[in-house]
């Protein structure tokens, strides 16, 4: 089994135990404003929650899903992860629940995932795509130095209208230093 490190964040695979999280997190309209339409149970738990269960590795069609929590804590503060899209690429992703913004999780996270991405997986590039509008999502992207490549205009059906994609790359060499917690 593999491990990503951190000195502030302390991950772990998702198990069936963490449905009732990835449910909150997921039925949060806050959260889910620039990710999902509202969704069934059922719906998220078959086509998001189930599928990201099975063990990961690299090549695999399923997002490698991880549990994080600040350091020596047991309450879950969002998941994060990434999933193989091909040619040595993957694409980042993460949900924090609300009690936990603004702490640095966010950047952490994705600067952990990054390193395990490029170090320990040996990808050759990372991406995000971010619906337009979300500055939050947008900004911890660019602090840990993913770059803003481009948009696709009227590319997502969310909120009842087309919405613009954000697109975001980062090659190995990009990958700003550890951001600082807080």
């Amino acid at each position: 089994m593999f491990a990503v490190r951190s000195a502030s964040i302390d991950y772990r695979p998702m198990t069936a135990a963490d449905w009732p999280f990835f449910l909150a997190l997921h039925q949060d309209p806050d959260i889910m404003r620039y990710i999902s339409a509202p969704r069934s149970t059922e719906d998220i738990r078959t086509h998001s929650f189930l599928p990201r269960l099975p063990p990961w590795q690299k090549g695999s069609a399923h997002w490698l899903c991880l549990v994080m929590s600040e350091k020596g804590s047991a309450i879950p503060a969002g998941v994060t992860g990434f999933i193989d899209r091909g040619d040595n690429v993957a694409e980042v992703g993460f949900i924090l629940a609300p009690a936990f913004h603004g702490r640095g999780l966010g950047a952490g996270s994705l600067y952990d995932i990054a390193r395990f991405a490029f170090d320990v997986c040996g990808y050759r590039r990372l991406t995000a795509t971010v619906t337009a509008g979300n500055e939050a999502s947008r900004r911890t992207l660019l602090k840990v130095g993913f770059t803003h490549e481009g948009t696709l205009r009227q590319n997502y059906f969310l909120q009842g209208r087309w919405q613009d994609d954000w697109l975001f790359g980062l090659l190995p060499g990009e990958l700003c230093p550890a951001p600082r917690r807080g």
